[in-house]
């Protein structure tokens, strides 16, 4: 064995190892810095109802040309309708759903949709992994340390030619995963977890549109009140989201998707409407964090 290759071979252990290590430091990251909305019973319910006409949808817009779409979709929908159906304890009948259906679209404000609009996103990023049969948690934020790293081990495997001077499995899926997380032009696998994701961006800018973009002009209109931020937070929103929407259209880079989402959008959120990030160390610590515009989380216990 040459010196050449005795130094590729050590080089490519290390690779794998600095890559396991990382995978390992997230998996106890995620349960320190991994954020969520507070939700509430009306959001729940509501995403729910979205996610499930939308699977509907897409199964009549299959029939008949692709059946197996629409089979995909109707299974989506069939498991929906019974989580949302059994959702709420109260509910015994069909008079009882259609009260609290009727009960939720009457009288969800803007922070309702707002906390519909970050649920949705969540199951975008889902089906958009799920379309390329990405490993990687797109909804876990703490997977965002890792893109620095994975992007210094791309570059290091592409200098050295790991992929094509060891046959090691491991390697070669880990050069896989870099891949698909920052190619702008992957394959699409799973074909009916793409439409969804799509459908549901679609859906998220209708939200916008019809129930999140007013609170901005009604703060505008408004004498009595200095909502700048917020407005400012508003606005932003609304590119990102056409953002978003081609990025995710023209399969963009799903490491492109969750830093936007992450880190433009979910501030924008809970900037212009206000929601409360939950956060959980291990089921013992609760702490309130505030992200701001550029992406930093500053957390008080």
């Amino acid at each position: 064995m040459t010196k050449k290759n005795i130094v590729l071979n050590f080089t490519s252990i290390v690779t794998i190892a600095i890559f396991v290590i990382s995978f390992s430091m997230v998996d106890q990251l995620s349960r320190v810095f991994a954020h969520s909305f507070n939700s509430d019973d009306s959001s729940y319910f509501l995403g729910l109802d979205k996610r499930t006409k939308i699977e509907l949808e897409l199964a009549e817009k299959n029939y008949p040309l692709n059946i197996t779409l629409s089979m995909d979709h109707s299974d989506n929908a069939a498991r929906l309708v019974y989580d949302i159906y059994y959702a709420d304890d109260d509910i015994v009948e069909d008079s009882d759903f259609i009260k609290r259906y009727n009960k939720e679209v009457s009288s969800s404000n803007s922070t309702t949709y707002a906390l519909v609009v970050a649920d949705l996103l969540d199951e975008v990023l889902r089906g958009y992994a799920d379309a390329l049969a990405i490993d990687t948690d797109l909804t876990n934020m703490s997977n965002l340390v890792l893109l620095d790293e994975l992007k210094k081990l791309a570059k290091q495997s592409n200098s050295t030619n790991l992929s094509s001077n060891s046959s090691n499995n491991n390697n070669e899926e880990t050069a896989s995963e870099q891949s698909k997380l920052f190619s702008t032009n992957n394959l699409i696998y799973n074909y009916a977890d793409y439409e969804t994701a799509k459908a549901l961006l679609v859906e998220v800018n209708d939200i916008f549109e019809n129930h999140l973009k007013s609170s901005s002009d009604n703060a505008i209109i408004s004498s009595s009140s200095n909502n700048s931020q917020s407005i400012n937070a508003i606005s932003k929103l609304e590119k990102d989201l056409e953002k978003l929407s081609n990025l995710i259209n023209n399969k963009g880079s799903p490491a492109e998707v969750m830093e936007l989402v992450h880190l433009q959008i979910h501030p924008s959120l809970q900037t212009g409407f206000g929601l409360q990030i939950k956060m959980n160390m291990d089921g013992q610590m609760n702490m309130d964090g505030q992200m701001n515009m550029d992406g930093q989380m500053n957390m008080d216990e």
